[in-house]
């Protein structure tokens, strides 16, 4: 590239290549790269987690994310029940389906991240995932429900 161009353009070039890469290999799973993106924060979290969890890491309101499962459970990827430990909250957790490709599905997201940056030392990786939070926070502290017109990527 010739010539320089600002960071929001890089950021968002970056995004369309990995999400263009992943949908593509994950069309023969029936997801998207956004709805494994959420299946590996469940895994993150050993299978099982409070729906709330997932609304304060993609910072998308409630009846949003209620979408997003129902689409993803319909699809058999996970299932939503009611905690019995307080029932105004919901568990999400991960099915046998997805759990049996998860494997080869996250292989191929951690060769996406590798390839991404293999010219970078192990230092520079770590710089540049701690000034990426930096920026997100930048950009989403204050702000209610930031990413919230983006969440039909995450439920399609």
């Amino acid at each position: 590239m010739d010539k320089p161009r600002s960071i929001g353009l890089y950021i968002k070039m970056l995004n369309h290549m990995m999400t263009a890469h992943m949908d593509t290999h994950l069309k023969q799973f029936n997801l998207t790269f956004s709805q494994m993106e959420l299946l590996h924060l469940l895994k993150h979290y050993g299978g099982t987690v409070q729906q709330k969890v997932i609304e304060e890491t993609y910072g998308i309101k409630h009846t949003s994310v209620i979408g997003i499962l129902k689409r993803m459970e319909k699809k058999g990827f996970l299932t939503v029940s009611v905690d019995p430990g307080d029932r105004r909250c919901r568990i999400v957790m991960l099915t046998d389906k997805t759990l049996e490709f998860f494997e080869e599905a996250e292989r191929t997201r951690e060769e996406m991240e590798l390839t991404l940056t293999n010219t970078l030392s192990s230092e520079e990786r770590t710089a540049l995932i701690r000034l990426l939070q930096k920026l997100y926070q930048n950009l989403s502290t204050g702000k209610d429900d930031v990413n919230d017109k983006k969440t039909d990527e995450i439920g399609t």
